[in-house]
C-alpha cells in the first residue's frame, strides 16, 4: 500500500475514532512503545509504526488484515462500551470488517 494511501486512512480512522463519545484522546499503550524500541523485524505486509495509536496491517494484497487502536476513555464513560464504539466507528471509517479491528483501552482519565 502506498504512503500517503496509508497515512490518508490512518488519519481517517483517527478523526472517526476521536469523534466517538467518551475517547480522550488516542495514546499507545507500554506494550506498544517497547515494540517500537526493540530491534523488530516488520514483515512487509506490517509497516505501520508500532509506536502509534492507530495501526494497519495490510495482507498480500494490500487489504486491511487488521486495524489496531489504542484509546484513552474518560471516566465518565464505560470503557467497554466506548471500546465497543470506536470498533465500529474505526470499521465503518476503514471499511474493514469489525472482527479485524481490535481496540485497546491504555488509559481513564
Amino acid at each position: 500500500m502506498n504512503s500517503d494511501r496509508a497515512q490518508a486512512l490512518t488519519q481517517q480512522v483517527t478523526d472517526a475514532v476521536l469523534a466517538v463519545p467518551g475517547v480522550a484522546c488516542l495514546r499507545p499503550g507500554l506494550r506498544s512503545l517497547l515494540r517500537a524500541a526493540g530491534p523488530r523485524q516488520r514483515s512487509a505486509a506490517d509497516r505501520s509504526d508500532p509506536g502509534t495509536a492507530v495501526r494497519v496491517v495490510y495482507d498480500a494484497r494490500g487489504r486491511i488484515a487488521a486495524l489496531r487502536i489504542d484509546v484513552v476513555v474518560r471516566a465518565q464513560h464505560h470503557a467497554a462500551r466506548t471500546a465497543d464504539a470506536v470498533r465500529a466507528a474505526a470499521s465503518e471509517a476503514a471499511a474493514a470488517p469489525p472482527g479485524a479491528v481490535r481496540v485497546t483501552v491504555t488509559g481513564i482519565v
